[in-house]
């Protein structure tokens, strides 16, 4: 069962609101399939005599929960299935780790065990999120609730480097405010335009502050914000999509519009968040994908697919080539 490639990915089964046997059948089913990679499991010895001996295991005395208070966890399980699947990245016997355990406590075990890149202050967490246009990376949506201007900046570069590592040659950068004009938001924000607008001196990059109403009409590549309030704009935007998803198919069941399902499904896969590959951390010094802490067994093979393609195509060699030209 167990595939000989040269790409690994290691999985946290543990610290989820989902069963680990439920996530450890699904990936089972992916490995069925041809998946081109190897899996290795983190998880705790209690579920590890359950799982596929022919596999790669790695069982862990502890288990960081979600009620855990992050400093403490880490300081005191080292060796959670967290910890343990960080420490592999660390030591390249993994070349990605997901996990969809406690936030705080996987970005704090990550800068620690992994450090953060060059210029790099604070880590942030990167959502794609849908438009009408294209995709848009919104970061921070997690990592830090209160920030600086200039910790603004080095998210900005993050996401300028993600999308060109997508391909997209000039991305441009929006800072999410409660109106466009320069002097709109918090003291904080205000200072945080000035230095976004210095960076079009040589280059258009920076278009200005932009409300959250007019993220989705597809204008800029990169919405920057802190953590506190990109994840309150994701959760939102999650929910108001789900919300229009489930009414729509519950008229189509009702009605008769089966012409339109192949348009329902499409529509379904560009606006779920399950069928995007979670939130990946950026500015440590490896490939961590985060998912949503109540994902489906469906979603964390969707988190589990994006880290392979991470790896595939050099994401994280990518990122610190541009956040050495740009920072």
């Amino acid at each position: 069962m167990k595939l000989r490639n040269s790409i690994r990915i290691g999985i946290d089964l543990m610290g989820s609101d989902t069963a680990p046997e439920a996530i450890y059948q699904a990936v089972l089913q992916l490995l069925q399939d041809g998946f081109p990679a190897e899996i290795v499991f983190f998880v705790s010895q209690d579920v590890s005599g359950e799982l596929d001996a022919s596999l790669e295991i790695v069982p862990c005395s502890q288990v960081i929960q979600m009620e855990d208070d992050p400093l403490v966890a880490v300081r005191r399980k080292k060796e959670s299935s967290l910890c343990q699947g960080l420490k592999y990245l660390k030591e390249a016997r993994i070349d990605a780790f997901v996990s969809a355990g406690n936030t705080g406590a996987l970005l704090l075990a990550a800068k620690t065990t992994l450090k953060t890149l060059p210029g790099i202050a604070r880590p942030a967490m990167l959502a794609l999120l849908p438009t009408k246009k294209k995709e848009v990376a919104v970061l921070d949506v997690g990592a830090n609730l209160t920030i600086k201007p200039h910790h603004i900046v080095q998210f900005a570069a993050m996401g300028i480097a993600y999308q060109k590592s997508r391909g997209i040659a000039k991305p441009t950068v929006g800072l999410l405010n409660i109106g466009a004009e320069a002097k709109k938001g918090t003291p904080q924000l205000q200072e945080a335009y000035l230095k976004l607008d210095a960076m079009n001196r040589e280059e258009k990059i920076f278009a200005g502050n932009i409300e959250g109403k007019d993220v989705f009409n597809g204008t800029i590549d990169v919405l920057v914000t802190d953590g506190f309030t990109g994840n309150v704009f994701l959760k939102t935007a999650e929910g108001l999509a789900a919300f229009i998803l489930e009414q729509l198919e519950q008229h189509f069941i009702e009605g008769s519009f089966s012409h339109l399902t192949h348009e329902l499904a499409t529509l379904r896969s560009r606006m779920h968040y399950a069928e995007y590959p979670g939130a990946i951390l950026c500015g440590v010094n490896g490939i961590v994908v985060k998912c949503h802490g109540d994902s489906s067994p469906q979603t964390f093979l969707h988190g589990i697919k994006g880290a392979l393609r991470l790896v595939e195509h050099g994401f994280l060699e990518k990122i610190k080539s541009q956040l050495r030209s740009d920072l």
